[in-house]
């Protein structure tokens, strides 16, 4: 099978190192990576190709959680024999990682809305997104929903950041968030305090009603986790006639374009086309990824 010319940017080969790793509940962790040369390149939407112990053997793909003076976060959860040696990673351990890869979230700077929802490990991205968002301090209004069957792997206060609408049916937030004056709110079916009991697209569809957001207010959705929580997302954003992006999350061997294991369907002008997740994406235009049946 032939693939166009990527638009991929130069990769870095790093050796990184880790000076922080934080463990959470249900096999979540979150390490801080001594990464200055991929740090300095990276985007939200991207991610690295990263070895998950001194030696190399196995490497996996990880999103960006945050990329800031010299240091990238990443946050994963125990799936297998990767993450597992990754998870035992001490700090001061180096590892190699390939970075940054893909293309990242692009989002209308003319938008008046940007919402983001995710669900798991694929809320980083999203709060990568955000956070870069709210650094600029533009008149956007930045919104973001968060689910998980599993507790957050951040602190989830009380909201401060008033979320008219919500209050009360999902009452917590994320504090990385809140800081900064995004409002945030989570959803869950596992009856985790201050969570809307249900799933995360169900909360935003609230939202959605509550906020009487139209097609009209110039809205971007952008998400990020489990592939029916992205089609949920991207119904819902067709229904309104919003734009936005999809990340998607696929397993990968190579993750530099040269295997084509993670290629999806992708619509484009001239028809259905396969695209590689790791190098053509792993960010698509929200009404351009094809889920099967449903869409």
């Amino acid at each position: 099978m032939s693939h166009p010319p990527s638009k991929r940017r130069s990769l870095v080969v790093e050796t990184v190192r880790v000076i922080a790793r934080d463990p959470y509940p249900a096999g979540q962790y979150r390490l801080s990576l001594q990464a200055p040369r991929i740090a300095e390149r990276a985007q939200p939407g991207m991610f690295i190709h990263l070895g998950c112990d001194e030696i190399g053997q196995f490497r996996r793909p990880m999103s960006i959680l945050g990329a800031k003076d010299g240091v990238l976060e990443i946050l994963f959860k125990i799936v297998g024999t990767g993450t597992q040696l990754l998870s035992q990673c001490a700090v001061g351990v180096r590892l190699s990682a390939i970075g940054p890869i893909g293309t990242p979230f692009m989002p209308d700077p003319e938008a008046t809305w940007i919402m983001a929802i995710g669900g798991g490990t694929g809320i980083p991205p999203l709060l990568f997104l955000l956070e870069k968002l709210a650094g600029l301090k533009t008149d956007q209004h930045l919104v973001f929903f968060g689910g998980s069957e599993i507790p957050f792997p951040f602190d989830t206060p009380i909201r401060r950041t008033p979320f008219p609408g919500l209050d009360e049916v999902a009452s917590r937030s994320l504090s990385r968030l809140d800081r900064i004056g995004v409002p945030s709110a989570l959803a869950s079916r596992a009856d985790l305090p201050g969570t809307y009991s249900g799933y995360v697209t169900d909360l935003f569809s609230h939202w959605l009603t509550q906020a009487k957001i139209t097609e009209q207010d110039h809205c971007q959705v952008f998400s990020c986790g489990p592939r029916p929580l992205m089609a949920t997302v991207q119904e819902i954003a067709r229904r309104h006639g919003f734009g936005g992006a999809l990340c998607l999350e696929e397993n990968m061997a190579c993750a530099v374009g040269g295997c084509a294991g993670c290629a999806v369907p992708i619509r484009e002008s001239d028809g259905l086309a396969m695209r590689r997740v790791c190098v053509d994406g792993p960010v698509f235009p929200i009404d351009r990824v094809l889920f099967g049946e449903s869409s």
